[in-house]
């Protein structure tokens, strides 16, 4: 292709990297040349808008393909450094976004019926055709619309040829091909159930932020954008679910495992319904965060493809976010009910944990495991039981293991006393630092303040001064500024996969350090901090 340089102009403009400029016009009757098919499609589309049902996958598979040619013959000369074309090539990438997710909504709207899918409180697939699908196509109108006025502006030469209705008809006759291919025997579906329903729940933990928009209804939906929702992440989350699904047609699909458990398609079809509904929320979240915020946030006109965000926004919350949520909640009591009906049940004897026993944070993991896979688990420690799905009933232990600690703290007081000689009640203060340091210096006792509050302590009357060390120890620990080292074991009791978990958590000191400071987990623990 013949191009022209100059020289006085390199100095000044963006350059491609051979430093070459081609002429406009040439420019302009190569775009001509190969936009045809588009701007042909999209003569079409303004012709027909008015019937909804003029969108097809035949069309809209077309119009992708199209776009995605031009934005990458428009990328390679530049068009995104260039102030005259810019306009153009947004026209079309927009295009192409929307030309995506309305095939996807297609697909949905066609393939729904054959997922299996658990009843939720809305209506899905009206949802999809009568909310989601119109609006998009009606973005796609008012796009192509103005991709014509600048196809015009740019004086690029608008075909002559409009396709006819004929062209996009997709008729489907009703039926299916017979069932005759062999599939592989499996003799057991317990190995590939687990693995898929586990793997399904760490990806329940980390969707949690998918949840946040349908549960506060929020109007303004750019609060949304890009926290909690960002495309960064809805990306990664589409990607880890469209590996699961992946995952289940290479391993189950083509064997007879499906026929063995009949809950493995229902786990199929809510896997790939989340995975569509992801794809639709990654593509629009792109454009929120490429095209609305940093246009509002700079001030200035990044993009004049849409006037009205307001249908954008809402199918992206109040469809795409909305029924991911929903599935991916059903998916998850699916995948619990899966994992109970393969549970092995056992017992696991573990240490309690060292800072403060069972308190908050400890709790909280345990009972976090054990929801997540929705399996029951009981602790017992002492002659007491308790249910380790609630964090406070893990919690009402530490009243057993403070007697413990309470009573082993008295012993090793007196111990201590018994081999010291003290003055009057007088010395108190005196008295406890130094039962205090020889407590510490034999890993006795746990000091969590280097300051403890012993300047206003004073004995009482009627006291002896063995009974006031006694009772100032009991003051420190009952205010939380020392602990008791104490070995004390709790058994738990359930599923063996939960309490490996369980045990795996205690053995990295329930997340938690002596101090109380957060310990790193395993991987495969992970979910936890989600």
């Amino acid at each position: 292709m013949n191009v022209i340089y100059d020289g006085k102009e390199a100095g000044k403009k963006k350059q491609s990297p051979a430093g070459l400029i081609i002429a406009e016009e040439k420019f302009r009757l190569l775009i001509s040349s190969r936009t045809d098919e588009l701007l042909s499609l999209s003569l079409y589309i303004k012709r027909n808008f008015q019937n909804k049902n003029c969108f097809t996958r035949p069309l809209l598979g077309d119009i992708l393909s199209e776009a995605t040619k031009i934005e990458e013959l428009l990328d390679a000369y530049g068009v995104r450094n260039n102030q005259r074309w810019y306009p153009f090539r947004e026209l079309v990438a927009t295009i192409k976004l929307f030309a995506n997710v309305s095939y996807i909504l297609l697909h949905l709207k066609h393939s729904v019926p054959t997922y299996n899918l658990l009843s939720i409180e809305d209506d899905f697939l009206k949802a999809t055709d009568e909310e989601a699908f119109s609006s998009t196509c009606k973005i796609l109108v008012s796009v192509v619309e103005r991709l014509l006025k600048e196809a015009e502006k740019l004086k690029i030469y608008l075909p002559e040829h409009i396709p006819g209705k004929k062209s996009f008809i997709e008729e489907l006759p009703p039926g299916h091909l017979p069932v005759d291919r062999k599939s592989r025997k499996v003799s057991s579906a317990e190995e590939t159930v687990v693995h898929l329903a586990t793997a399904f729940l760490n990806l329940v933990e980390a969707s949690s932020f998918l949840h946040i928009p349908h549960k506060e209804r929020i109007e303004n939906y750019r609060d949304y954008i890009p926290d909690p929702i960002s495309e960064e992440k809805l990306r990664n989350l589409e990607y880890k679910f469209h590996n699961l699904q992946s995952l289940y047609d290479t391993h189950i699909s083509d064997s007879n495992v499906e026929s063995l458990d009949e809950n493995l398609p229902v786990l199929r079809g809510h896997v790939s319904v989340i995975f569509h509904l992801l794809e639709t929320a990654t593509a629009l979240t792109h454009y929120c965060e490429r095209h609305v915020l940093i246009s509002e946030s700079k001030k200035v006109q990044i993009s004049s493809c849409l006037t009205d965000y307001t249908p954008l926004f809402k199918v992206l919350v109040n469809y795409s976010l909305c029924f991911s949520s929903l599935y991916i909640k059903k998916g998850r009591k699916l995948c619990q009910l899966m994992l109970k009906s393969y549970a092995k049940q056992g017992q696991i004897i573990v240490f309690v944990p060292r800072y403060r026993g069972f308190h908050v944070r400890p709790s909280t993991l345990i009972a976090k495991i054990v929801n997540h896979y929705g399996s029951e688990v009981w602790m017992k420690l002492g002659s007491e039981t308790y249910n380790a799905s609630f964090t406070l009933d893990l919690f009402r232990a530490n009243e057993t293991l403070n007697a413990k600690k309470k009573h082993k703290l008295a012993e090793e007081v007196a111990r201590v006393i018994k081999n010291e000689s003290y003055g009057e009640a007088g010395d108190l203060v005196e008295s406890v630092r130094t039962v205090i340091n020889i407590l510490m210096e034999s890993d006795k006792v746990i000091v969590y303040e280097l300051k403890l509050p012993l300047e206003q302590i004073r004995p009482l009357e009627d006291e002896t001064p063995y009974q006031s060390i006694i009772r100032v120890f009991t003051q420190l620990f009952v205010m939380g500024k020392i602990d008791m080292e104490v070995d004390v074991q709790a058994s738990f009791s359930g599923d063996l996969r939960v309490l490996a978990d369980i045990k795996l958590l205690a053995e990295h000191g329930y997340g938690e350090d002596d101090a109380g400071n957060n310990l790193d987990l395993p991987k495969v623990l992970s979910y936890l901090r989600k």
